[in-house]
């Protein structure tokens, strides 16, 4: 399972946090770009089963994930999850832009090494293309995002017990992002040339993601700051 899966095919949003589990599912009306609310549900979350962002009881997890989804009356069976951004390694790389897809995907699998201080069987990586280098047009940006395999594979096996498939495993704060978008047509000028700040206001953490032309500046970590909230 890797990071930026697929996402064709309607499916939940899933908010796994030290404190609850969160679903949201939405619905484009009309094609026009706006959304309503499907279904919505929250559920409590034992004290002991997520551990500093951590999955510390699959089975407890899994049990939260079940019913919130039978409390909102959903009938989507896949969804999207995310992992922490301070379990996640992210860098901004350069590749040639004459590469295929497949040829990228192999020629990151020999250089990863470079880029991620742990041994490459005990991580989770996956990469996506930014676009067209600003200096060199003959490269490309690619965004290669690298997780420890316990950190993905915990979060699937949580929606598996719950009867759920996972389709996607993102980055919490690149899944802001792409949350950005769907509002960014209510701001002045679409938030292009604008620089925006999105607090995170959680249970425990509050997270401060930066974003400029409606992306993640990459000069922060993981573009965001995280803060013990107390």
């Amino acid at each position: 399972m890797s990071f930026f899966g697929a996402k064709s095919s309607p499916m939940l949003g899933l908010d796994i946090s030290s404190t609850a589990v969160k679903l949201l599912e939405l619905q484009e009306t009309g094609g026009s770009g706006q959304y309503r609310v499907e279904s919505y549900a929250v559920e409590p979350m034992p004290s002991n089963a997520v551990v500093d962002q951590n999955i510390a009881d699959v089975e407890l997890v899994g049990s939260a994930i079940e019913s919130v989804v039978k409390s909102s009356g959903t009938k989507l069976k896949q969804a999207a999850v995310a992992v922490s951004g301070s379990a996640v390694i992210t860098k901004i790389i350069t590749m040639p832009a004459s590469l295929s897809d497949s040829e990228m995907e192999s020629q990151i699998e020999l250089e990863a090494d470079q880029y991620i201080p742990y041994p490459l069987d005990e991580v989770n990586t996956d990469f996506e293309v930014l676009g067209v280098n600003e200096k060199n047009a003959e490269l490309v940006d690619v965004l290669l995002a690298a997780s420890r395999s316990e950190n993905v594979e915990d979060r699937v096996a949580a929606l598996d017990y719950a009867g759920i498939t996972p389709k996607v495993v993102d980055v919490e704060a690149y899944a802001m992002e792409n949350a950005f978008t769907l509002l960014a047509d209510q701001l002045p000028n679409q938030g292009i040339e604008q620089t925006i700040a999105i607090a995170d206001i959680g249970s425990s953490t509050t997270t401060l993601s930066v974003l400029h032309d409606g992306k993640i500046i990459p000069d922060y970590p993981h573009g965001s700051a995280m803060l013990n909230n107390r």
